[in-house]
């Protein structure tokens, strides 16, 4: 069906002993777009090895796209859950997720970070409105990084199992920093 305007959101509210638990279309929206994204990488390289008639590094780009949109609802869940499922192959029943494990954060917020190395390769420096080019997932890595970084060096008590480590912090707050000196000095942006 359509979303209406704050449906994901709608009757959820933020209770931090009860941490995330009433986001339940937050929840279930960002993985229809995991699932969503997943459907168009698995179909895309289905074409690239078939040799479907476009150019590869056309159908990559598409893949960069469909992967940067499955790194930023990974993100926005690791950032709600902490451990969360993950998964990336094309589901075509339920009973292929519905009993998945919570994976460790730092897992997932690895394969996050696979999926915007792969987009910053392969996305193009611009891209037409409404589509996602180079800066955009590095912004994004930027911001994951940061969060990773900022998790790390203040801890996150709602987490449980979470144990913080001064040494990722500065790796990240410096791929962070770099990702997003990048951004700002490379790519000739203006905010308004």
């Amino acid at each position: 069906g359509n979303l209406s305007r704050g449906d994901a959101y709608n009757g959820g509210d933020y209770n931090p002993s009860g941490y995330g638990d009433n986001f339940d279309k937050y929840f279930r929206y960002l993985y229809g777009g995991v699932a969503r994204s997943n459907y168009v990488i698995t179909n895309v390289e289905r074409m690239i090895s078939e040799g479907a008639n476009a150019t590869v590094a056309t159908l990559e780009r598409i893949i960069a796209e469909s992967r940067t949109l499955r790194a930023l609802c990974y993100f926005r869940l690791i950032s709600m859950w902490g451990d969360v499922p993950y998964y990336t192959f094309e589901v075509t029943s339920d009973d292929q997720v519905s009993s998945l494990p919570r994976i460790p954060i730092k897992d997932v917020k690895d394969s996050i970070l696979a999926d915007l190395a792969y987009a910053v390769d392969k996305l193009p420096n611009t891209s037409p409105l409404g589509r996602v080019a180079k800066p955009g997932a590095l912004a994004l890595r930027g911001k994951v990084n940061l969060f990773w970084a900022s998790w790390n060096k203040y801890g996150w008590p709602e987490l449980e199992g979470f144990t913080p480590s001064g040494a990722e912090a500065t790796a990240a707050f410096t791929a962070a920093a770099e990702d997003f000196g990048t951004v700002i000095n490379d790519y000739g942006l203006d905010l308004y």
